[in-house]
């Protein structure tokens, strides 16, 4: 009786949060088993626990070199928790249901409505499976455009469309995950890649592509000039991406830690896939560490804004910033609205976009100061800060410090990103159980608080 007035009061965003602690539990047991690793011990459960948790929350930081670390059985289990990562667990549990031809309830279409970030429940079944088909079919393609750059690198047909299918899966997950490493160059991430077209613009494309979100993809290009949120969320992609390339260009063009000792075309092709993967995707072409100070900080600005909304992508999102940005330079009504474009932006959404931010910028601080207070006496506060943004906006990119982190330090990054897949509000709607109705709105008093 108590269970089951319990389970009426939970939040649906409950069982989000819940499902993905379940399956990132799951990953770690997983990687840490001797058949795992490729030295056939068990691997230390923080590792494994890290990895698993990266995986799942489509980030890409990592503790141990996925290549030479982890067996076939291993990578395969690390690509399987990226898929379920990007996807989200309620549509894996969703998805074997259609598969055994069972019926979806009502609960758990309302948890679908609320992992899809949905305003109905109408139609989220049929939602569901184009959002299934259109991943497949994307990362398929993906793979095919990627497989003859693979294979080249390897040698070896089998390797190559192992590695295809998982960069494929990886890229278009935002994931950042590689296996390009060896005993030689463990962490090397793309850098080998650093000249080749073939590779790169499939890598880019499926980056943008997923980090777009289903929403823009299955209904946003069907009535583009009538969907304001498709619209806002590829003109701010765009900008941001054109814009990036644009200013790492300036500021790295020189630099021979980064662009400096490459022919110029090589230049403007990895300036826009280091604009491209800040954007929460993780691969880097060359190392992070061998920024300038400007590029640091726009690296460390494109991370925090991130892609869109419900897509495979972390950050405050696109469609947040524009929000602020409105706010900042458009007078909102005595309501609180705003009007843009002759449409009303509620003062809902305006609230929900500074909580968001808010939110971030709280956790930012408190794990910034934390990892200083751990790790201050090894490492900057830069890197520290690079290192969190990195982790809470769910990106993978690392001044290479990752590794060397202390137990604790990797305890406090893995919780990061699991706050930055989950989403903090998310977490705080889960944590928060359903309110009363009131039928009767009750009116109060204004109070004078000066701000400013």
């Amino acid at each position: 009786m108590i269970g089951n007035k319990l389970k009426r009061k939970l939040h649906p965003s409950f069982y989000i949060m819940l499902g993905f602690m379940l399956i990132i539990l799951i990953g770690a047991f997983l990687l840490a088993l001797p058949i795992s690793n490729n030295d056939g011990h068990w691997l230390g459960f923080v590792d494994s626990f890290f990895t698993s948790t990266s995986a799942v929350c489509v980030t890409g930081l990592v503790v141990v070199d996925t290549a030479t670390q982890f067996s076939l059985f291993g990578q395969f289990v690390i690509l399987f928790l990226i898929q379920v990562g990007g996807l989200g667990i309620v549509v894996l549990t969703s998805c074997i249901f259609l598969l055994l031809k069972k019926k979806i309830n009502f609960s758990n279409r309302i948890v679908l409505k609320e992992s899809f970030n949905r305003d109905t429940i109408q139609g989220v079944v049929k939602y569901l499976k184009k959002v299934i088909l259109l991943t497949f079919i994307i990362e398929g393609v993906g793979a095919i455009c990627l497989l003859g750059s693979t294979i080249a690198f390897f040698g070896n047909f089998w390797k190559g469309l192992f590695s295809a299918v998982f960069m494929s899966v990886s890229a278009f997950c935002n994931a950042g995950f590689d296996i390009f490493g060896n005993e030689m160059m463990q962490f090397q991430g793309m850098s080998s890649f650093a000249s080749n077209v073939l590779m790169q613009l499939p890598i880019m494309m499926l980056i943008i592509i997923g980090g777009l979100g289903f929403i823009v993809l299955i209904e946003g290009f069907k009535k583009f000039k009538n969907n304001q949120h498709a619209r806002v969320a590829v003109f701010m992609t765009i900008g941001l991406l054109v814009g990036g390339a644009i200013v790492f260009m300036f500021v790295e063009w020189n630099n021979p830690r980064t662009l400096g000792n490459m022919p110029w075309w090589q230049k403007v092709l990895n300036s826009f896939f280091q604009s491209t993967t800040t954007r929460t995707a993780g691969m880097a072409t060359f190392d992070q560490a061998g920024l300038t100070p400007s590029g640091t900080i726009l690296t460390i600005l494109l991370m925090f804004i991130g892609g869109c909304p419900t897509s495979t992508s972390g950050g405050i999102k696109t469609t947040t910033l524009f929000i602020i940005l409105l706010v900042l330079f458009k007078q909102p009504n005595e309501n609180g609205h705003i009007v843009y474009k002759d449409r009303k932006i509620s003062a809902k959404i305006i609230m929900k976009a500074f909580k968001i931010v808010m939110y971030m910028v709280a956790m930012l601080i408190i794990s910034i100061v934390v990892l200083s207070l751990i790790e201050g006496d090894m490492y900057s506060v830069e890197v520290i800060i690079f290192e969190c943004v990195s982790a809470i906006s769910t990106v993978g990119l690392s001044m290479g410090i990752t590794p060397l982190l202390s137990t604790a330090s990797k305890v406090i990054v893995a919780l990061l990103m699991f706050v930055g897949r989950v989403g903090m509000t998310t977490i705080v709607l889960a944590l928060s159980t359903k309110s009363n109705k009131i039928s009767e709105e009750v009116e109060y008093l204004n109070t004078d608080i000066i701000v400013g």
